[in-house]
């Protein structure tokens, strides 16, 4: 009996650990995808199109990027787009060796969601470690 309800317990927390992570991979992926794409379109409403910002641009070089209560936007988009890659690098780490846990493995449903969660992760980091990527935060920090 006792033994049951250890490894019940042991399965709910496994669970637990699994949708917890799984939902703190998602929010990273969200929240970075955001940061570019408010990023994107701040130098798009500038600059008349959408391009890729840089560093001393003809557009937006001269310009006021983030004037007034935007500068609130702009430490945190700058803030999510260097910290978040290096979380979700972290998180998917976590997830990987939580993925190869046999106890997890049981519940089909969070060992799915953290596996798509796990990949969403991955592409974060691949799109951080981007020339674009960099350029656009190069830009953003200039």
């Amino acid at each position: 009996m006792s033994s049951e309800l250890d490894a019940a317990a042991a399965s709910g927390t496994a669970s637990l650990s699994g949708r917890v992570a799984a939902r703190v991979q998602f929010v990273l992926a969200a929240a970075y995808f955001l940061a570019v794409a408010v990023a994107l379109g701040r130098a798009a409403q500038l600059a008349g199109r959408l391009y890729l910002p840089h560093q001393g641009d003809e557009a937006t070089g001269n310009a006021d990027i983030w004037p007034g209560a935007l500068g609130a936007a702009w430490l945190a988009i700058t803030f999510v787009l260097s910290i978040a890659p290096i979380l979700a690098g972290l998180t998917a780490l976590y997830a990987a060796v939580q993925l190869a846990s046999a106890r997890l493995r049981a519940d089909r449903r969070i060992w799915r969601a953290l596996a798509a969660s796990t990949l969403l992760s991955v592409l974060v980091v691949a799109a951080s470690l981007t020339p674009q990527a960099q350029t656009l935060l190069v830009w953003l920090l200039d």
